[in-house]
């Protein structure tokens, strides 16, 4: 069996650097990005287990881009992460197809529960 495979997308690159070394370690090939743009072309060619997906980028709204994603690969499990934490968002992100929703500042536990 292959390693695992995530792809993040996040621009915060504290949370970016944080949660890529902490998968590594988990045993995850990783692969980062920092927009929607270079983390769909990750999608394409990695073809990921997991999808950490953050929700405000500078290229657009990851909930805007949850529906494509699970559409065009509906296996992948993917975790939203965003600052701005509410029910509302939270309910928007399952009804969309989104395995976990965390909210920034998030634990490591948390990340760890959901990956395994």
């Amino acid at each position: 069996m292959g390693n695992r495979v995530v792809v993040i997308i996040d621009d915060e690159i504290g949370i970016l650097n944080l949660l890529a070394r902490f998968l590594k370690r988990k045993g995850f090939e990783v692969h980062t990005a920092m927009n929607l743009s270079e983390g769909d072309d990750h999608l394409r060619n990695v073809k990921p287990d997991y999808l950490f997906l953050d929700v405000n980028l500078p290229d657009g709204n990851g909930l805007d881009m949850l529906p494509k994603v699970k559409g065009d690969f509906p296996s992948l499990s993917i975790i939203m992460m965003s600052a701005f934490d509410h029910e509302d968002m939270r309910m928007q992100a399952r009804s969309k197809g989104a395995l976990a929703f965390l909210s920034k500042p998030f634990s490591l536990k948390e990340v760890d529960s959901i990956v395994h």
